[in-house]
């Protein structure tokens, strides 16, 4: 249940995962933080917009990054023979880049949680799970 919760938050502040599938089916726009906690005072918003854009931006680069190496897996795999040795470090690469998207979202949750008033966290956790029952993405 925890992990559930904290996958939703993460999601309220960062792209989905399924963004490095862009174009291929259409995506709600996520809620920000800011659009979720309704009683944030003026330095509180600040610093979880600058928080996300920069989490944002982090993300971004490396969900590029894994677009680029998936790329080249597909090239590999479609081509004749054992590409092992092509593919194996790929696979690598890929699966650390996910690591790494994935610690920079839980950092990016802990960082707002560290702005957050308790009460405000609870709303925070309240809205996602309102978000994921309702169908938003």
């Amino acid at each position: 249940m925890k992990r559930i919760i904290i996958l939703a938050i993460l999601f309220a502040v960062a792209l989905p995962l399924s963004a490095q599938h862009e174009g291929k089916r259409p995506h709600k726009k996520q809620r920000e933080v800011t659009e979720l906690v309704q009683d944030l005072n003026a330095v509180q918003k600040r610093k979880i917009e600058s928080i996300s854009k920069d989490s944002r931006e982090r993300v971004d680069a490396l969900r590029r990054q894994q677009r680029a190496v998936h790329d080249s897996i597909v090239m590999y795999m479609e081509r004749e023979g054992d590409q092992s040795a092509a593919l194996y470090p790929l696979f690598d690469r890929e699966a650390k880049l996910q690591v790494a998207v994935s610690r920079e979202m839980y950092t990016t949750k802990l960082r707002i949680d560290e702005v957050l008033k308790p009460e405000q966290r609870e709303s925070l956790r309240n809205a996602c799970r309102k978000d994921k029952h309702s169908g938003a993405k």
